[in-house]
């Protein structure tokens, strides 16, 4: 059975995230050591997620894959489900309504919903008249994108939505004939970032005791925003309608320009409308963590100093200060890879990167050698999520993004993430032991 199962594999792509979990319980058992020398356990009940785990794991390797992306729809519609019952019955943590509970185990919807969201979209992607219908494709693409966004965003869970729109971006672009809609969303994402980053240090200078300025208390209103948005719009539709008419090669140029700047500044519209003080306080900690040392930026400068102090070789397992006195929060998740600088130094931290890489450039050989749109798209998806975890993770753990509190994939506490990340590990293999067959 197992031989059948792992024929044709690459066992670095088994071996890799067994390393990973091997580095996750160790220091998540060290996460524990509490000043008494007591552990709090966590690694134990990481240890039970790892073996419900394999066994999912192995399930999702008995099965080809292009059964589970036939009967993705399913899956699709039970997230769904998963996540409205999260946002009815699921348990408010920190501001957050991410998880409900099953048999005593917390469950986090959003996580397991990543896998389901990828398997449809490849469903949809390959099937789909990519060619003669580009702009229905991309539409329902993108409302298969946005309900679970949607639902993600009501918890809420910014973070994880972030990857949601990773995902997205990664499969269209491979998926889709016409990748014009995919860079013009990544313009508009670019122009809304650019705006957001210049009020935050505008709102920056203003915390520094610095006087206001009127013009640009002017320019970031809500009010000015929103009419430079519909202005945009508004010549968009006129220079199209003109177009139309009389077609002009420089309308044609800088209409797509003009159409996504200005849904640009109205995803910026909707940021000051939306985003509360404390998320914006995050935004102001990735400029300068000092400003708020006591809140928002505590957990930065904390997680710096613990990188900081383990030096080359670490200040030994078990022996980080950082994480023995308890002065870096989260350590056990949002900051688990600031305990393996502290810790192991500069060399485990390569270490751990390193895998991640090699992990990376696997995926990369199956995409390249997998022989179905099915399963290119699939790999795609889960190459995605995983390089948004890492990067978004290690970036906030040195204090170069906002704290969104996404895991760090096979290492940090939590069994959604963990049996997300086995189910996405299983599939890759799966893909790339049945090229041969499709």
């Amino acid at each position: 059975m197992f031989k059948r199962l792992f024929r044709n594999v690459d066992w670095f792509l088994i071996l890799i995230p067994i390393l990973l979990t091997v580095i996750g319980i160790v220091f998540i058992y060290s996460t524990g050591i509490t000043v008494t020398g007591e552990n709090t356990n966590k690694y134990l009940r990481q240890l039970m997620w790892v073996g419900i785990s394999v066994v999912v794991f192995l399930v999702v390797l008995w099965i080809d894959y292009y059964r589970w992306v036939e009967l993705s729809s399913y899956f699709y519609i039970l997230g769904i489900i998963l996540l409205i019952l999260t946002l009815l019955v699921g348990k408010n943590i920190r501001g957050s309504r991410s998880w409900f509970g099953v048999g005593g185990l917390g469950i986090q919807a959003s996580e397991v919903m990543k896998v389901f969201y990828i398997l449809f979209l490849a469903k949809y992607l390959a099937s789909a008249p990519v060619i003669e219908k580009r702009i229905q494709v991309f539409v329902v693409s993108s409302l298969i994108t946005l309900l679970p966004m949607g639902l993600i965003l009501l918890q809420p869970d910014l973070g994880t939505t972030l990857v949601y729109v990773a995902i997205f971006l990664a499969m269209g672009f491979v998926g889709l004939v016409d990748t014009r809609f995919i860079r013009y969303l990544v313009l508009v994402g670019m122009v809304g970032a650019i705006v957001i980053l210049l009020i935050a240090f505008y709102k920056y200078y203003l915390e520094m005791g610095n006087p206001p300025l009127p013009l640009i208390d002017l320019l970031i209103d809500f009010k000015t925003l929103f009419s430079i948005a519909v202005a945009l719009l508004l010549y968009s539709l006129f220079t199209a309608v003109i177009d139309f008419f009389n077609p002009v090669g420089w309308i044609k140029k800088i209409l797509p320009f003009s159409i996504f700047s200005g849904m640009g500044f109205l995803m910026a519209v909707g940021a000051v409308k939306v985003l509360k003080a404390y998320q914006w306080k995050r935004i102001l900690v990735m400029i300068n963590p000092e400003f708020d040392k006591a809140g928002a930026g505590y957990n930065v400068i904390q997680s710096r100093i613990a990188i900081g102090s383990g030096g080359l070789f670490g200040k030994g397992l078990f022996r980080g200060t950082q994480n023995q006195l308890g002065f870096l929060p989260e350590k056990d998740t949002d900051f688990i890879f600031s305990i393996i600088c502290e810790e192991m130094g500069l060399l485990g931290a390569l270490l751990v990167l390193g895998l991640f890489f090699l992990y990376f450039s696997y995926m990369y050989t199956i995409i390249k050698e997998a022989k179905d749109k099915e399963g290119v798209l699939v790999t795609v998806g889960i190459f995605a999520m995983f390089a948004t975890h890492v990067i978004i993770n290690t970036g906030m753990a040195l204090g170069i993004l906002p704290a969104t509190g996404l895991p760090l994939p096979f290492i940090s506490y939590g069994g959604s993430a963990y049996l997300a990340f086995a189910m996405g590990a299983a599939f890759l293999i799966n893909i790339h032991s049945r090229r041969f067959v499709h």
